[in-house]
């Protein structure tokens, strides 16, 4: 337990090295600019088990030694202690942990999975127009079943189930009922079924409580039926995010 502690102390000394070398970086960037020289290929352990810092995108960042102290990206500052990360932009701030925000810590279409519908078959749009024509943002557009890892990061999952506006003259499937059901480890948390042969389905806003949830789950089914026989997906999910 105390050597837990002390590598919490160690990655809490560099995230403050990290925080006022950000505040610092526009006055330094007005003042002058310099070529330094690092030591790198550090690498960094967490109850011995090594941690292996990437970036947004999961390319490996390095971890270097500068003047005697040691610098690592803050995302892997937050790997390391389980909290999500967050940046924002208009404040120039780094967010480690809870942050009441306007912004979600992360938005499910961009999410990793850990297992479920493969990435050839999800399908997602930047944004799409639900059937009263207001549009929404990070969209998934096709039906899938995926589920995550969150190790008790995140605290809420909210989002909107619609039909598509191009579908809005459409029924929904016989005998097959569209659907989306949230499972917090296991256990069914959230489920909202649209009868089916139905049209003109009003949007269905959804918001979830995560707290200590390891593990989640979500699927998704959405059949819609054109005359005579055309069938293709009838209903979409936009603005799916998670919140810390």
């Amino acid at each position: 337990m105390k050597n837990h502690h002390s590598i919490r102390s160690y990655l809490a000394g560099v995230l403050t090295a990290l925080m006022v070398l950000a505040l610092a970086a526009p006055a330094l960037a007005a003042a002058a600019q310099k070529t330094i020289q690092v030591s790198s290929g550090v690498r960094i352990y967490i109850d011995d088990a090594e941690l292996r810092p990437t970036d947004a995108n999961g390319n490996p960042v390095e971890v270097f030694v500068y003047n005697g102290t040691t610098y690592l990206p803050v995302r892997a500052v937050s790997e390391g202690l389980g909290k999500p990360v967050q940046w924002d932009g208009g404040t120039r701030s780094v967010y480690i942990g809870k942050h009441t925000s306007d912004e979600p810590a992360e938005w499910l279409a961009n999410m990793d999975y850990f297992s479920g519908t493969a990435d050839k078959d999800f399908k997602t749009a930047v944004s799409e127009k639900d059937n009263n024509g207001d549009t929404h943002y990070n969209c998934i557009t096709t039906n899938f079943d995926r589920t995550y890892n969150l190790d008790g990061q995140y605290s809420l999952i909210t989002g909107t189930m619609y039909q598509k506006y191009e579908r809005r003259s459409w029924t929904s499937a016989k005998n097959t009922p569209n659907c989306i059901e949230i499972y917090g480890d296991g256990r069914l948390l959230y489920t909202h079924t649209v009868d089916p042969e139905t049209t003109g389905i009003d949007p269905i806003d959804f918001s979830v409580d995560l707290t200590g949830v390891l593990q989640l789950r979500v699927y998704f089914s959405t059949y819609g039926i054109s005359w005579p026989s055309e069938r293709r997906d009838l209903l979409s999910l936009g603005d799916v995010a998670l919140w810390s």
